[in-house]
């Protein structure tokens, strides 16, 4: 695959995240054990700016929208617009690779053990291959979540497998760390550390990164935005991340 192509998939995997009513999700890419509410709608779009560390620069508007289909169950699909700016070359730009998901809550937050959500996903390559925009292969994967609220501070941790259509790269795997600190009602503060693994020997490709970021909810809507730094080589240099998530029921 494209080093673009294969860039541009994980980062249209951004649309992946997904908000809910105890505030987690967005500008989190960690998933969180909780669900949208039964019989409720939440829309999220957002805009993600990032800089790979070849220089080259990626502009993606994007909007996912979000169904509580029982107290346990959540169903949600996400499409990108993806703009292209290549250190070298020509600009380039076209929709993204849309991606669907089924959230189950597994069992919910005990005083013994936290709460799990499987989260089952697939990629559509909606995106052109040609363009650099995507890898051209579907990809299919799962999450899982746990979470558990303390005073003032929630915290979640998630694991992901993800099975590339393409195979002449590996299959990763990743893990996320995160945690929401509650500054004042109505007002978080986010952060989360997450590492891939591509099991293919060499670490130098394994990515790291490190977020900060907010969560705001004001007139019944949910502000945010967060800054993500790449802490080796293997990952992007940095991505900004600003969304809303609108809920309606």
């Amino acid at each position: 695959m494209k080093r673009a192509g294969w860039t541009a998939a994980i980062l249209l995997g951004l649309v992946l995240m997904t908000p809910n009513g105890s505030f987690a999700g967005r500008p989190l890419l960690t998933e969180d054990a909780g669900t949208v509410e039964r019989g409720a709608v939440e829309v999220e779009p957002a805009f993600d700016y990032t800089r790979d560390n070849n220089r080259d620069k990626y502009y993606i508007p994007s909007l996912q929208i979000a169904y509580g289909l029982t107290e346990r169950v959540e169903i949600a699909a996400g499409l990108p617009y993806v703009f292209l700016d290549p250190k070298e070359g020509d600009k380039k730009e076209g929709i993204g690779d849309l991606y669907a998901y089924l959230k189950y809550r597994i069992w919910g937050e005990r005083e013994i053990y936290p709460a799990l959500t499987l989260k089952p996903f697939l990629k559509l390559p909606t995106a052109s291959e040609s363009k650099g925009l995507g890898s051209g292969e579907p990809d299919l994967g799962l999450t899982a979540a746990f979470s558990e609220s303390f005073v003032g501070f929630n915290l979640h941790v998630d694991g992901t497998y993800t099975v590339l259509g393409d195979k002449d790269v590996t299959d990763p795997f990743s893990l996320g760390l995160a945690g929401e600190f509650e500054i004042s009602k109505g007002f978080n503060f986010v952060s989360e550390i997450r590492y891939g693994n591509n099991f293919n020997s060499r670490h130098k490709d394994d990515p790291a990164t490190f977020l900060a970021g907010f969560q705001a909810e004001i007139a019944g809507a949910i502000f945010d935005a967060g800054l993500t730094l790449g802490l080796n080589s293997a990952a992007a240099d940095y991505l900004l991340t600003v969304g809303v998530t609108l809920k309606f029921k």
